[in-house]
C-alpha cells in the first residue's frame, strides 16, 4: 500500500476513514493476531493510520501466506483495548465487473490462484457439484456464471443479524436457508468452485454514503465478500447486497474465513468492546484519531460491548468475529 502527504496528488480518489475498537479480558497473557489494517493492494493508498494498543504494550507487523497484513499483540492478563483508525484512499467509483469475460484456461493459471478452485473448510465445493452443474452448468464459465450465482445466492439466503455460527460451512447455511455475509460469500464461493471457477473468500470494510444504508451492516462492521478470477483478473462480487459499491477497501482473502478472521487469540477470552466504522471523509479536516462521526447516525463514539464468551478448541485458534471472523458468538 502505497502512503501518501497530500490528498490533492491524487485527483479521482475517494478518501475513506476506516477503524474498529476491540477489547478483550483475559486471565492470562494472551497472544493475539489481528487481520484489521487494509492490505497492499493496487487501488489502496495509505494517507494516514494510527494504532493503540494501551501504554507498555508493543505490536509486531507481518505478512501472512496470502500477504494479508497480521498484527500480533501479546493481551497482558486483564481488559486491553485496541482501537485501529485509518484514512485511505481509493478510486471514487463502484466495483462493477464487467458483463462478460471468459473463464480462465486452467493450464494456464498460475498455482496461486489454481489452488481457489479446490474445496475448502467452509467451502465444500465437491458437495455441491450437482447442485451447480444443475443451475448453472448451462451457463460459460466466467464473469456471466458468476454473476448468475451471485444472485441466486442473493435470492435464496436470508440475512439475518447476528445469525452468525462459527462451526457453520457453504453447504450448511444453504440447508438451513439463512445467515450472515460471511455465510453468503462462502456458498457463492463453494458453487463457483464446483464449476471450477477461481473465487476467494474477501474481509473489509464497506463504507457508509446513503441514508438507505444506515441502520444496516454497511460502514459499522466488518463485511465479506467474493471475488472471482476469469478474463486474467479477480473481480468482485457481494452476494450480500448484489449490487456495485464505491470505496470498498480490502482487508484479507483467502480460501475461505479461516484466512480471514480479523482475530485470532491463542486462550481463553471475553469480549469487552466491539465496534467498526467504515465512511467518507475529508482529510483536510479530519484526522486518526478524531471522534467518529458516521452519516446519517451523529457523532457516534464507540462503547463498549456486553462481555460475549468465547471458546477455543485444543486442535487450533478461534478467533472472535462478527461477520468475518470466526467465533462461538459472531454478532454481524
Amino acid at each position: 500500500m502505497k502512503r501518501i502527504d497530500s490528498p490533492e496528488l491524487f485527483p479521482g480518489m475517494l478518501a475513506v476513514r476506516v477503524g474498529c475498537m476491540l477489547g478483550y479480558r483475559v486471565s492470562a497473557a494472551t497472544t493475539a493476531l489481528l487481520m484489521i489494517q487494509p492490505r497492499l493492494a493496487t487501488g489502496q493508498t495509505m494517507f494516514s493510520e494510527r494504532l493503540d494498543i494501551g501504554p507498555g504494550l508493543q505490536a509486531a507487523h507481518a505478512v501472512d501466506i496470502h500477504r494479508n497484513p497480521v498484527i500480533r499483540v501479546m493481551l497482558p492478563a486483564g481488559v486491553t483495548t485496541i482501537r485501529y483508525d485509518a484514512i485511505v484512499m481509493v478510486p471514487d467509483s463502484a466495483d462493477s465487473p464487467q458483463p462478460s469475460g471468459h473463464g480462465d484456461h486452467h493450464a494456464t493459471l498460475p498455482p496461486d490462484v489454481l489452488r481457489h478452485t479446490l474445496p475448502s473448510r467452509y467451502c465444500e465445493s465437491d458437495k455441491l457439484f450437482a447442485v451447480a452443474r444443475n443451475l448453472f452448468g448451462h451457463l460459460p464459465r466466467g464473469l456471466q456464471a458468476a454473476q448468475a450465482i451471485c444472485e441466486w445466492t442473493h435470492l435464496n439466503l436470508q440475512y439475518r443479524h447476528g445469525s452468525g455460527d462459527a462451526t457453520l460451512s457453504a453447504c450448511e447455511a444453504l440447508a438451513r436457508g439463512y445467515g450472515v455475509c460471511r455465510d453468503f460469500a462462502h456458498l457463492m464461493i463453494a458453487l463457483c468452485r464446483a464449476l471450477d471457477m477461481p473465487a476467494r473468500y474477501v474481509a473489509g470494510y464497506m463504507p457508509l454514503f446513503s441514508a438507505s444504508d444506515a441502520g444496516t451492516d454497511i460502514g459499522v462492521d466488518f463485511h465479506a465478500y467474493v471475488e472471482v478470477h476469469a478474463a486474467g483478473a479477480w473481480h468482485v462480487f457481494d452476494p450480500r447486497h448484489n449490487r456495485p459499491h464505491r470505496g470498498r477497501i480490502g482487508i484479507a482473502h483467502g480460501l475461505d474465513a479461516v484466512d480471514a478472521a480479523f482475530a485470532t487469540l491463542y486462550g481463553s477470552a471475553d469480549t469487552t468492546a466491539f465496534a467498526v466504522w467504515t465512511y467518507p471523509v475529508d482529510p483536510a479536516r479530519v484526522r486518526v484519531g478524531d471522534p467518529v462521526c458516521l452519516p446519517f447516525h451523529g457523532v457516534a463514539q464507540p462503547q463498549p460491548a456486553a462481555p460475549l464468551p468465547l471458546h477455543f478448541r485444543k486442535d487450533g485458534p478461534q478467533a472472535h468475529g462478527c461477520t468475518t471472523g470466526i467465533s462461538a458468538l459472531p454478532a454481524d
